[in-house]
């Protein structure tokens, strides 16, 4: 990808001293320069999404602007999308190889890599170490960001 079609991704102020706030925009940034069929996607989010690593005791907020995304330190105002889960379960999410079966991004069942990654995230829905907030309203939004944020697909 070249430099004038870049990604338009930026840390927000106070955020380059958050380090999960640093490395999820590193991932955003190199899944849409490694795979630029997800610039789609991602030019299509419009939603704050805030995301809470409760183990680390961390939390930022993704700010998506049509093609543009800052990540910001913490929780700003009141967020579309709030999730809540260990990071390691967080990070999981970004690790599952998707299909895409009617459009949709769903775990690929033949992929080792893709049971054990969703089997992790069912598992801490069902015990309450995930949470999101506000997903089932801002569905379609949450569906590009799966893929956006996949590092496989």
């Amino acid at each position: 990808m070249s430099a004038a079609v870049r990604p338009a991704i930026e840390l927000g102020p106070g955020a380059e001293n958050n380090g999960f706030a640093s490395m999820l925009a590193e991932l955003v940034r190199q899944n849409l320069e490694a795979k630029p069929h997800k610039m789609r996607d991602f030019d299509a989010i419009s939603c704050t999404i805030a995301i809470v690593a409760e183990d680390a005791e961390v939390a930022l907020t993704l700010a998506f602007d049509h093609g543009r995304l800052v990540v910001h330190d913490g929780i700003l105002n009141v967020p579309d999308v709030t999730i809540r889960a260990s990071s390691d379960v967080i990070m999981a999410m970004s690790n599952i190889p998707l299909t895409r079966p009617f459009g949709l991004p769903l775990p690929d069942p033949r992929d080792p890599k893709a049971v054990a990654a969703s089997r992790e995230i069912l598992t801490a829905m069902r015990s309450g170490a995930f949470r999101a907030y506000g997903m089932a309203v801002h569905l379609p939004t949450m569906m590009r960001l799966t893929r956006v944020m996949s590092v496989n697909g």
